[in-house]
Order: C-alpha cells, then sequence, then structure tokens
C-alpha cells in the first residue's frame, strides 16, 4: 500500500515538472524564434559577403527576402516579407561584432587575421 502511494507521487511530481518546462517553453518560443531568425539572417549576409566583396543595404535586404525561422518543437514560423528593417538590424550587429564596415560603395567583410 505505502509503494503505491510512493508511485502515485513520483508520477505527479514528474507530471508538474514537464508541465512547468513546457509552460516556460512556451513563454520564451518568440524571443527564440527572433534570435533563430537573427542567427540565420546573419549567415545568409556573411555567406553573400564571402561571394560578393561589397554590399549595399539594398542587396543586403534582397538576400533576406523570405527568409524563414521555425522551432523543432513548434508549428509557429516567422517568414520574412518586407527586409528592411531586419536589415537595419542585421548590419547593426555585424557593424557592432566587427565582422563588416562601412566603405563608400556599400558595406564590406571585414579580414580577419589570424
Amino acid at each position: 500500500m505505502l509503494i503505491n502511494l510512493f508511485y502515485i507521487l513520483l508520477f505527479a511530481i514528474a507530471t508538474v515538472i514537464i508541465y512547468i518546462w513546457g509552460m516556460k517553453k512556451e513563454q520564451s518560443k518568440e524571443k527564440e524564434l527572433l534570435d533563430n531568425l537573427y542567427k540565420k539572417s546573419e549567415k545568409i549576409v556573411i555567406k553573400s559577403f564571402k561571394q560578393n566583396k561589397t554590399l549595399s543595404r539594398k542587396d543586403i535586404e534582397n538576400e533576406l527576402t523570405n527568409v524563414k525561422s521555425s522551432l523543432f518543437y513548434s508549428k509557429h514560423k516567422l517568414v520574412i516579407k518586407d527586409p528592411s528593417h531586419l536589415a537595419k538590424i542585421i548590419i547593426g550587429n555585424l557593424l557592432n561584432d566587427g565582422t563588416i564596415i562601412k566603405t563608400t560603395n556599400g558595406y564590406t567583410l571585414k579580414y580577419k587575421s589570424k
């Protein structure tokens, strides 16, 4: 009898832990989607810089059109239709990191010496 009560209590604790974990994931889903979108966009822009030495802001916006972001455990997705705001954020992040530099023709990938 006592062992059955112990198993029921253990099952209830496991259920509560899984429920709380799911609630935390649900609350942070939007932030994770945006972070995923920013990382994916930065990778696309850096790859484009490696193919073309200099890009203008308009070129970067064209690269970021229809970028999609999703989480593997969720059916929700972010799709960029108007990339002008996203391009401004990505350019700002890359400039602050020192990954790109601003030139007279646009932006250029900064080469790091090793």
